[in-house]
């Protein structure tokens, strides 16, 4: 996709930090896959694996990892719609399939691949194997289709409780605790009321960095207006932040209402200018009609009555 959506936006700003990324695995992953996984040597690739037929479902980030001779790719995967799938095991093997082409077409090894759905939609969601999709066939015939699962992070059945006993990054408790709230005004006001630059990175300047793209997504994602924000009780840092996105939203403004006025003035002036115009090509023909006739004899009472033109106007 040529522009990333907001919610795209956000999920990589924020998963794509690597510490994040390291803290948000470490808490996500089943305990006897992750202590085969050496997290510490936790690498970002940077291809991005969606094929334009997967780009509608998700948007992905892939992160590499060390493992015996070879390496796992860890892909975490945002589930673009606000409904469960019915047969999701179905797009994410389209998903594992490109990876494998590619590398086949590279040359290089097969690699084990991790699949992570992040998913905040509104349905209820739970992960079963590929062959529980299917009919019930006899024992001997199930070698002949591909039976697999993917690890799955269900928001929307994710009480808050359980998302802060499990998560213990702030900034990604944060981040999840948004996208679980995002479709529900009320929600995202409580969440607001909290917000500080605590919630992000120690640096400071990186927190502020994090405020701002928590900011930015809940004005863009959610129904929830910065007017509204504004009546809350903010953090002091959230409130300038807010309050400057507010200013910048309406210089945004007030800049296309220029440019429309512009537009719209340029328009108005050709379309005034047509007119007056033809206006004075009509006039200039009635004068010379008007000389015309009167070389020829014709009357005043006459021309005036063919031309509108009078003896004062010559």
């Amino acid at each position: 996709m040529s522009t990333q959506s907001p919610h795209d936006e956000f999920f990589k700003e924020i998963f794509g930090d690597l510490d994040r990324a390291r803290d948000f695995l470490r808490d996500t992953l089943p305990p006897d896959v992750r202590d085969l996984l050496d997290l510490s040597l936790l690498r970002r690739e940077s291809e991005s694996y969606i094929s334009p037929e997967l780009a509608e479902t998700y948007a992905d980030l892939v992160f590499s990892v060390p493992l015996a001779d070879s390496r796992a790719l860890v892909a975490i995967l945002l589930e673009h719609k606000s409904w469960a799938p019915k047969y999701p095991h179905l797009q994410v093997l389209a998903y594992l399939l490109g990876i494998w082409e590619r590398a086949a077409m590279d040359g290089t090894n097969l690699p084990l691949v991790l699949p992570l759905v992040l998913y905040n939609g509104l349905e209820k969601w739970s992960v079963t194997k590929f062959s529980q999709a299917l009919p019930v066939y006899p024992e001997r015939l199930r070698s002949f289709f591909p039976d697999f699962s993917f690890l799955l992070v269900n928001l929307a059945q994710t009480s808050g409780e359980d998302l802060k006993s499990a998560y213990h990054n702030r900034s990604v408790l944060v981040a999840m605790e948004l996208m679980k709230a995002i479709f529900s005004p009320v929600e995202v006001a409580r969440l607001m009321e909290r917000l500080s630059p605590d919630d992000g990175p120690m640096d400071a300047e990186l927190a502020l960095r994090f405020l701002r793209v928590v900011l930015r997504y809940i004005f863009k994602r959610s129904d929830f207006g910065v007017q509204q924000a504004l009546t809350l009780k903010l953090h002091p840092t959230t409130r300038e932040l807010t309050m400057t996105m507010e200013e910048q939203i309406l210089l945004r403004g007030e800049q296309a209402g220029l440019k429309k006025g512009l537009e719209q003035g340029l328009e108005q002036g050709l379309e005034q200018g047509l007119e007056r115009g033809l206006e004075q090509g009509l006039r200039r023909k009635a004068l010379e009609d008007a000389q015309r006739m009167l070389a020829k004899g014709c009357d005043w009472e006459f021309i005036t009555e063919i031309t509108g033109i009078q003896p004062q106007d010559l």
